[in-house]
């Protein structure tokens, strides 16, 4: 269970979580694709768009993290993610569109890193582990697997068995030093279904 407590998951804390952004057309189709298990380079040939759908238009400034279904995050984000050279993580730039506003500074985050690593006899479930049919409702991740894999390989990974994002501690640290606005940080061994709704903003490591 060691590394329940070394890994996060991100969550939309304080302006994020006031607005609703999604995908407007003129976005590039290949970002449709942001869930793949595999680069999508290829498929990507010009900006995501993105616009704000709910919350008060009037008073809305981008954040550094924002959860559209897919991660969307700033320049600023992406720097801090890049200085630890990641494996298989990939930024596409996104503009997000306010009325007559236009921000370019933002991207979509691609983690095509994937590694089956849930403990199946600590984790909940709601469905059945064939063909991973199921709702995760929380989980824990095993360490006799992880422990095989160099950290630099595990720095930042998508669960196989499921579209959730982990985090090493080490790069959070260095998220949580940036004081980027928008994001927060659930540790694996906290995070449950109902995480996404939580205020528990920037958790101590």
């Amino acid at each position: 269970m060691k590394y329940d407590d070394e890994y996060y998951v991100l969550t939309e804390q304080g302006a994020s979580g006031q607005y609703m952004l999604g995908k407007i057309k003129g976005s590039d189709d290949g970002l449709s694709r942001l869930l793949s298990q595999r680069s999508i380079k290829r498929l990507v040939r010009g900006p995501g768009k993105v616009r704000v759908n709910r919350g008060d238009k009037a008073r809305f400034s981008p954040c550094d993290y924002h959860d559209t279904g897919d991660d969307l995050v700033s320049e600023k984000f992406k720097q801090v993610i890049e200085t630890f050279t990641p494996q298989h993580v990939d930024f596409y730039q996104t503009d997000i569109i306010n009325g007559d506003q236009v921000w370019s500074e933002h991207y979509f985050m691609h983690i095509w890193n994937h590694y089956r690593v849930m403990h199946h006899g600590r984790s909940k479930i709601d469905g059945t582990y064939v063909d991973d049919h199921f709702i995760l409702e929380s989980f824990s991740l095993d360490e006799n697997v992880l422990d095989k894999i160099p950290l630099q390989e595990r720095l930042i990974f998508r669960l196989s068995e499921d579209p959730q994002f982990l985090f090493h501690e080490t790069v959070v640290a260095a998220l949580k030093a940036a004081n980027l606005t928008g994001v927060g940080f659930k540790k694996v061994k906290d995070w449950g279904i109902s995480s996404g709704f939580d205020d528990d903003f920037y958790a101590d490591l």
